[in-house]
């Protein structure tokens, strides 16, 4: 008798054993902070650039940090926010750049907004789907996500009408506008800052307690393009941004939430200074290979070339078309080889998968030298004055595009230094430790968290 019942006992022990590993998985929450534009040096040498961030120092202090993440081609918020929830590459997930190619230039500037164009599971829909309540706030590529509390990132360009805070309340989650402004007592203002952002991830925190939730600051990106990497304003918006975060920390620990949560702060890439404005278009236009109407839209092209920062990914109206390819990458080639031309490298196929882009769709990249970045013009000269002191978009390999990473709250198995890690590696990483499963090409998981106990 007494055997039958330490047999039955260790037969209901490991038929339960998956149900206990979900239920500790379901109990433990991610706070998922991207501060756009952040650059490893900002926390791992606050001192030197004389930034006041508290938050961000105590985060480090208790927790682990990377000395950097080797981002993919190219190094630009869509795609790489896109990788950070996916751990692939944008040739396998879809989101090649921030704007669609658009070589007739009819859409005004429009974005990947929508997140069915990714083509794999994201650490969001896989926890939506396993049942966790999810939220995400400003994250891009969100728009029409299924998800328990959304407002994503979408505007029209070259527009700041408050009718377009109307429609960027239709694309959130319903009463997820009026329930806030109720609580402040006043209007949200349009457009948005972080401070805004900030006001509805606490109100998600508050209302839904979501066990995952991912939120996107972008006040220092733009404080970055505008007045350069090391200006007084990008330092002066970096410490504003220090203080949303504390914002998000203090409601964490207020709601008693703080023990159970992991904090996971990461930025999409650096930044380096620019002067000059390269527009490859014009050398296409000046070999025939593109003709422009009146207003400088294309009206015929074989190929084009379109600009993501410090990268220009080439596009040609044939695929496959050999001698057009070999036509511009001499034409390129050429002109590198020039002294001053600006043009760091020419990249062919094989080194475009490398970096993670697609080689089928953008058979040749060019990589800007520092100080240099990409425009689509097809009109005016190669080089122009930049509009912007400061950008990114370049090739990953360069250590001035890495991004961050810091790691601080339960289940952390490493402290200190990280070391440099691959951005592939992240959204596994985290996916394991919620209990979650993603695309079968996404990559291996790093062991500084513990999965769910068996």
């Amino acid at each position: 008798m007494r055997a039958n019942l330490l047999a039955f006992v260790a037969a209901l022990a490991l038929a339960t054993a998956p149900l206990v590993a979900q239920d500790l998985a379901a109990e433990r929450r991610l706070l998922l902070v991207s501060i756009d534009g952040l650059a490893p040096a900002s926390y791992l040498e606050p001192d030197a650039q004389g930034l006041a961030i508290p938050h961000l120092r105590a985060l480090s202090a208790r927790g682990a940090t990377a000395r950097g993440v080797t981002g993919v081609l190219p190094t630009v918020t869509y795609p790489i926010h896109t990788t950070l929830l996916t751990g692939v590459p944008p040739r396998v997930h879809g989101i090649l750049g921030n704007q669609i190619f658009d070589p007739e230039r009819k859409s005004n500037q429009a974005w990947h907004w929508y997140a069915d164009e990714v083509r794999v599971p994201t650490l969001l829909s896989a926890a939506y789907r396993a049942g966790r309540i999810t939220g995400a706030i400003g994250w891009p590529v969100t728009v029409g996500l299924e998800i328990d509390a959304l407002v994503p990132e979408f505007w029209r360009t070259g527009s700041s009408h408050p009718a377009d805070k109307r429609l960027l309340e239709q694309l959130s989650s319903t009463s997820l506008f009026a329930e806030v402004e109720a609580k402040l007592g006043a209007p949200l203002p349009y457009p948005f800052t972080d401070r805004e952002r900030t006001e509805l991830a606490l109100h998600v925190l508050t209302t839904r307690k979501p066990h995952l939730l991912a939120v996107h600051f972008v006040d220092h990106d733009f404080a970055q393009h505008d007045f350069g990497p090391d200006s007084a304003q990008a330092r002066a918006a970096l410490e504003r941004v220090d203080a949303e975060l504390g914002r998000l920390l203090a409601a964490l620990d207020e709601l008693g939430l703080s023990e159970r949560t992991l904090v996971v702060v990461v930025s999409d890439h650096g930044f380096v200074p620019v002067a000059r404005e390269l527009r490859p278009n014009t050398l296409l236009r000046r070999a025939g290979l593109l003709e422009v109407d009146g207003a400088g839209r294309p009206t015929s092209w074989r190929a084009q070339f379109g600009a993501h920062g410090g990268t220009a990914l080439l596009h040609l109206a044939e695929p496959g078309d050999t001698g057009t390819l070999a036509a511009v990458r001499r034409l390129f080639e050429q002109r590198a080889a020039e002294p001053g031309a600006g043009l760091r490298a020419v990249l062919g196929a094989p080194e475009i998968a490398a970096l993670g882009g697609d080689p089928a769709a953008n058979p040749l990249a060019l990589d800007a030298r520092e100080g240099f970045h990409f425009g689509d013009a097809a009109e005016g000269d190669w080089s122009v004055p930049a509009r912007q002191r400061g950008h990114h978009g370049h090739a990953p390999v360069r250590p001035e595009m890495e991004s961050a990473l810091i790691v601080a709250g339960p289940g952390l198995t490493a402290r200190g230094d990280l070391g440099t890690v691959s951005i592939l590696r992240i959204a596994p990483t985290l996916a394991r430790y919620l209990g979650l499963e993603l695309a079968a090409e996404a990559g291996e998981p790093l062991r500084w968290l513990a999965p769910p106990a068996p």
